[in-house]
């Protein structure tokens, strides 16, 4: 009796089966000392109290750590209700600069079985033109953007001969010119399935080009400066995306693109030259039909995500009139590859490489001579913020690291969801 009074002085709370075990023992007699079967006992019976003793402590504890996340849940529930009972829809904001996945609640899984893999490739904001996360289904979203290209180049004329290297006989002329470019565009693109998306893509163009001239052995020591200028409608786009897969088994997210592009712009065939066949004004087109199959694999990395593109552009050969007889422009393989990292849940950072090769154009179906294989590298920095959950600024800026690649090109997207059936239904 002495254990059980013990045990209720400390207000533990004790099983009733081993109360009464305890209770109907038969004991010893006062002043005789309890049998050794029967102290074996008391010592089993002690263990078994101690050990469901701690038992229930363990218990108690989970019981607190449960009424606290239930009052936690409760307080949530009282100030924001929709955020808690309304089931969350997916971004409609677009995805282009790269920006690692945000993470999101993910449900309660089966004791045993592994958490189910997202369907769709995370969201990123990538630097290049590239997207890797399709238009949620049902979604429009219109992309109005802003493009600023420069370069300048520095070229030396000679019309003459060279006895030695320090003496020339003929005409020096040193030119430097430059030239910018704006392009100003509205892309459209709407979510026909989840994993199927169509784009268009209507561009505005205006070229300048200035050219600074210093003949050399001459009596003038003035610079001659000309400029040529170039507006109006450019090249209309129409691009198809599809992902092939759901990126489970470790592979990943692969998306397949095809880009068709026009020739409404003015060609360089079009424009009017002058008595010495130099161009009076600048086109805005390329003049040919172009088709670029390409494919945009993404490995998510969190807190970052890696993401390459492999295309291939295939300008159509097109027949001119008697003077320039058939073009066939140098088609054009193309990769680029680079990294996105999430800062938060609204900016991300991204840094990519992009290299274009062109190849040599052909005139009647020989090599044009003194066409030249064209090597276009830029390295581009791109950073996007989420403004809104339907509205979001994407920045990039390219800086050339090829002789034929442009000196620095910027360019601002804002990628704006318009209509959303998922959120109409709501």
């Amino acid at each position: 009796m002495g254990v059980v009074l013990s045990l209720m002085k400390n207000k533990k709370i004790i099983p009733y089966g081993v109360l009464t075990a305890v209770l109907f023992l038969p004991l010893p007699s006062l002043g005789e000392e309890a049998a050794p079967e029967q102290q074996s006992e008391l010592v089993q019976l002690k263990k078994l109290l101690e050990k469901q003793s701690g038992q229930l402590e363990m218990q108690k504890k989970e019981l607190d750590a449960m009424r606290l996340r239930f009052d936690r849940l409760q307080d949530r529930l009282q100030s924001k209700p929709e955020a808690v009972l309304k089931p969350v829809a997916p971004s409609t904001a677009p995805r282009e600069s790269v920006a690692a996945p945000r993470k999101a609640a993910v449900p309660a899984q089966p004791v045993g079985q592994a958490p189910e893999r997202p369907r769709r490739p995370p969201d990123a904001a990538l630097a290049s033109e590239q997207r890797g996360v399709l238009t949620p289904s049902g979604t429009l979203i219109v992309e109005p953007s802003l493009q600023y290209t420069n370069s300048s180049v520095h070229r030396v004329a000679l019309e003459g001969f060279t006895i030695v290297p320090a003496l020339t006989i003929g005409r020096i002329e040193i030119e430097k010119v430059n030239r910018d470019t704006y392009g100003n565009a509205l892309a459209v693109r709407y979510g026909i399935t989840p994993r199927f998306e169509i784009e268009t893509k209507i561009p505005y163009v205006s070229r300048a080009d200035t050219t600074q001239a210093r003949p050399l052995h001459t009596e003038s020591e003035e610079d001659i400066i000309k400029s040529i200028k170039g507006e109006g409608l450019g090249d209309v786009e129409l691009a198809l995306r599809y992902q092939m897969n759901q990126g489970q088994g470790g592979w990943p997210f692969l998306v397949g693109n095809l880009r068709v592009k026009s020739h409404t712009g003015k060609s360089p065939f079009d424009v009017l030259v002058d008595n010495l066949g130099l161009q009076t004004e600048l086109p805005t087109g390329s003049g040919f039909w172009g088709v670029q199959p390409s494919i945009t694999m993404i490995v998510p990395s969190d807190p970052a995500v890696i993401f390459t593109n492999v295309s291939y552009l295939w300008n159509i050969e097109r027949k001119l009139d008697e003077r320039y007889g058939r073009i066939d422009p140098g088609d054009a393989v193309g990769i680029n590859f680079g990294m996105g990292l999430a800062l938060n849940e609204k900016a991300s950072f991204s840094l990519a490489y992009d290299l274009n090769v062109i190849g040599k154009s052909k005139q009647n179906g020989e090599t044009i001579p003194r066409s030249q294989t064209i090597k276009v590298g830029l390295l581009m920095l791109g950073y996007a913020y989420r403004l809104t959950p339907d509205v979001s600024v994407n920045v990039s800026i390219g800086a050339g690291l090829t002789a034929d690649a442009p000196d620095m090109q910027l360019s601002v997207r804002m990628p704006t969801a318009v209509f959303s059936k998922a959120k109409s239904k709501r």
